[in-house]
């Protein structure tokens, strides 16, 4: 394969240490990317708009009109790019591999600048991921962490992946803890499109191993959603038990969770008043007195008992058998133990349901 040409996302994925340079602008990027790449865009976002509404009008006017953005900036534009060739093989993509892509890569290739251009643009990689994803067989063991909100469950998990497990956060990758806090103290949640391909990704790393493990969530993770073969496995997998006694879990709350700017105290309101239809008016009021009123502890300790702990009962009307109860007060022990079970079953298998 010559460095030039045009070359499949199957053939890119395989290019040793490649990096993925999107040309689109930076609303574009930000709907969905190639996880890792770098956004270089030709034209920005205004840019992209006039060159649209005259491209509709006049093919040549747009064309003309893209040039006289593009010629102040090139020298810089080139620099960038060619910087990163110097430690990287740079494969260009624009939405569909047209215009964009195809100019950029002949204007590299005529001052030597050796690059790939991606096939079917950003377009043919997101249609590769769904092909992926939907056909995805996980033929290995899943164990899933469940428990009471602030159980430690994500800290258990991340002690866990420290130990070498083979861990998928799901919250991590969509941006959001899986609640309706879960956006606090996060700028911005992840979009499906990226959600996918960093799942997608996940799912190859640890395609050899003899097993997965992961937390229990729902099928939608803030504004994104589980694939269907993932949360019927996660249903369907050996479920471990995180227990923990309230004070543990309100301080874990409170460490994660408590608001330290006037915007997050607004936010952590508005997922309060989310809770009148739950809770009705009366106790929103109190809850958001003593919001108000700074006393976390108390409201920390409602939340978890009005809400929180009454949720995940009803959600849980076909109680799962678990292979394992774990006391979480203290993460690390929690993680040790786990570690040491897991480590045992992939010796010698017990029996699903031993709890």
């Amino acid at each position: 394969m010559n460095i030039g040409g045009d070359i499949t996302i199957k053939e890119a994925l395989e290019i040793v240490n490649p990096v993925f340079i999107d040309l689109r602008s930076p609303h574009e990027f930000s709907r969905g990317s190639i996880p890792g790449s770098i956004n270089i865009p030709l034209f920005n976002d205004e840019e992209r708009e006039i060159i649209g509404l005259i491209y509709k009008k006049d093919r040549d006017k747009a064309r003309m009109k893209g040039l006289s953005f593009i010629v102040p900036k090139l020298h810089d534009y080139v620099g960038k790019i060619k910087k990163i060739g110097q430690e990287k093989t740079p494969v260009l993509y624009c939405w569909r591999g047209g215009m964009r892509s195809k100019s950029v890569q002949a204007l590299l290739e005529s001052l030597e600048i050796p690059s790939y251009r991606l096939k079917g643009g950003y377009k043919s990689y997101r249609r590769f991921i769904l092909d992926r994803l939907n056909s995805y067989k996980l033929n290995k063991p899943v164990y899933v962490l469940n428990g009471l909100t602030g159980t430690g469950k994500t800290e258990v998990l991340h002690l866990l992946q420290k130990k070498g497990c083979p861990v998928i956060d799901l919250e991590k990758l969509a941006c959001h803890r899986g609640s309706l806090f879960g956006h606090l103290g996060i700028t911005e949640q992840r979009c499906q499109k990226d959600f996918e391909a960093l799942l997608w990704n996940h799912l190859e790393k640890h395609k050899s191993a003899p097993y997965l493990l992961i937390e229990g969530e729902g099928k939608r993770i803030g504004s994104v959603y589980q694939p269907e073969f993932l949360y019927k496995a996660i249903r369907e997998g050996n479920h471990i038990l995180l227990k923990a006694p309230l004070e543990n879990r309100i301080a874990r709350i409170l460490k994660e969770y408590t608001p330290t700017s006037p915007e997050e105290i607004k936010k952590v309101e508005n997922s309060i008043l989310l809770l009148k239809k739950y809770l009705g008016s009366d106790t929103v009021e109190e809850l958001l007195s003593l919001l108000k009123d700074e006393k976390y502890d108390e409201l920390v300790s409602r939340l978890c008992s009005q809400y929180y702990d009454r949720l995940y009962s009803e959600s849980r009307k076909e109680k799962n058998k678990y292979v394992l109860i774990v006391d979480s007060s203290n993460s690390a022990k929690a993680a040790e133990e786990i570690y040491d079970y897991l480590l045992k079953t992939i010796i010698e298998p017990a029996p699903a349901g031993k709890y």
